[in-house]
């Protein structure tokens, strides 16, 4: 044991020998270092850039009229509720869309922001290229949604983070427009045919009527009651007749009208429901926090920059110098 530590007492002091030996190179080639990486950080070479951030909670609400208007015994989606794994997994999808991306590049200009050429023919890879270096997005484990922006603006930083939340917003409205669009089209559709069908049933006993025949039941009930008071007559009997003609097909039309009407004021309710879903609008995300003007700079950090060139320099260094050392020493010991 006392052996090890002698030789591990001997190796740091022939470390420090070497280290005094060649102090002042190692001296003038980290002084080099640090003024090289201090010329290097310095905004004249490296722009600085600020990051600005934004932190919302996405809705979990996709249909407003499902979460305003159905039913109180149902049990319905919050409007207000947020903060589900799925929903910010998937406006994390909308955020790394080409659709929002191409919005936010072109609203905020951001080919001649990041002084690419418009004629470059490049241009579209260059700039997308530029959009991953400098605006990220990320879920955070409490389910809401981080937008963090680069640049060399601070004011730029925090106006094009706050401006994709807004975006976000609108692609997902219209989105959800788009689709609602569709349910309402189809629903007018649907209702317009239900509402013929229940048209020509009130025709039909409309016609029925006309021809003496308008409730088989209460007719019938009437005609038993006047035969068995006056007895059979030139009325009764063409009341009976019209009633064997017609009755089984007014009671018929009676029945389905009943469910016709039924089925058309479901429709009409869905129909509301379907254009409220179309007309108004929810907010889709609740913010947490708005982006702000940095008011330090995030990169570069130059003190980290100095300290690991410096350090770095002085480990290759010591590396260098002790291949030479070592070379020499072996030259010498050839030669002798």
């Amino acid at each position: 044991m006392n052996k090890r530590k002698k030789q591990y007492y001997f190796e740091l002091i022939d470390v420090f020998v070497f280290i005094v030996r060649w102090r002042k190179q190692l001296i003038i080639l980290s002084g080099v270092a640090a003024v090289l990486s201090i010329i290097i950080s310095s905004p004249l070479v490296i722009k600085p850039r600020f990051k600005s951030t934004a932190v919302f909670y996405p809705s979990t609400n996709n249909s407003i009229s499902n979460a305003l208007l159905t039913d109180t015994r149902v049990r319905q989606k919050d409007p207000l509720e947020f903060g589900e794994q799925v929903a910010a997994q998937q406006y994390v999808q909308i955020l790394e869309s080409d659709v929002l991306k191409s919005r936010v590049i072109r609203n905020y200009d951001l080919v001649n922001h990041y002084r690419i050429a418009p004629d470059d023919k490049e241009k579209n890879f260059k700039v997308g290229k530029m959009y991953a270096k400098n605006i990220s997005t990320k879920k955070t484990p409490y389910a809401s949604i981080e937008i963090n922006v680069l640049d060399e603006d601070p004011v730029k930083a925090a106006e094009i983070a706050n401006g994709i939340v807004s975006i976000l917003d609108s692609v997902k409205t219209e989105v959800q427009n788009r689709v609602a669009m569709q349910a309402l089209s189809i629903i007018e559709a649907e209702y317009k045919r239900k509402e013929e069908e229940v048209n020509s049933i009130k025709s039909r006993m409309q016609e029925l009527g006309n021809k003496g025949v308008y409730s088989f039941e209460e007719q019938a009930k009437a005609i038993t009651e006047v035969i068995g008071k006056v007895g059979q007559n030139e009325y009764v009997t063409k009341q009976q007749k019209a009633l064997a003609l017609y009755g089984a097909e007014s009671q018929y039309l009676y029945g389905t009208l009943e469910l016709q009407v039924e089925q058309l004021n479901e429709l009409k309710k869905k129909l509301d429901q379907a254009k409220i879903d179309v007309d108004a609008r929810l907010s889709n995300v609740f913010i947490l926090q708005t982006a702000a003007p940095a008011e330090r700079k995030t990169y570069p950090i130059r003190w980290m920059i100095l300290v690991g060139s410096v350090i770095g320099t002085f480990v290759v260094s010591c590396i260098v110098l002790l291949f030479i050392e070592k070379f020499k020493n072996e030259k010498e010991n050839f030669i002798a």
